[in-house]
């Protein structure tokens, strides 16, 4: 199948096709006698794994590795629960991360706040020994 029918068929744009493959993601495929690229049928199976997992929030290095450790096969089912609980280790972490900060930035807003009457109260008698002195 030419890409426009793979495009149509996976809903993923020709560019971001052709983008996969510049980037080795997607194996390159033959090129017929007219130049065009010939798609086998299993490329419709590989991209819809590719985008998937791209909105998994896996890298395309990531995806490369997976993809390249199964060929010429799809990864097998094994490969694909180890990738998505290393994914999910990986999201735990950084939403353990994220909860850290957030508590941070809280208790930085909690002291600014603490402090804010303080520094108007200091400034006003500050202010109120100068214009009496």
């Amino acid at each position: 199948m030419r890409i426009g029918e793979l495009s149509r068929r996976t809903g993923i744009a020709a560019s971001r096709i052709r983008f996969y493959e510049r980037h080795k993601v997607l194996p390159k495929t033959a090129r017929s006698e007219n130049g065009y690229r010939e798609y086998p049928d299993t490329a419709v199976k590989t991209l819809k794994l590719i985008d998937g997992a791209q909105r998994l929030g896996f890298s395309l290095n990531e995806i490369s590795n997976c993809l390249s450790e199964a060929a010429p096969n799809f990864p097998s089912r094994a490969a694909m629960v180890e990738a998505l609980r290393s994914k999910l280790e990986d999201i735990d972490r950084h939403v353990a991360e994220v909860r850290a900060k957030r508590r941070q930035i809280v208790k930085l807003l909690k002291e600014i706040d603490d402090q804010a009457p303080q520094r108007r109260v200091t400034a006003t008698r500050s202010a109120s020994r100068v214009t009496h002195a």
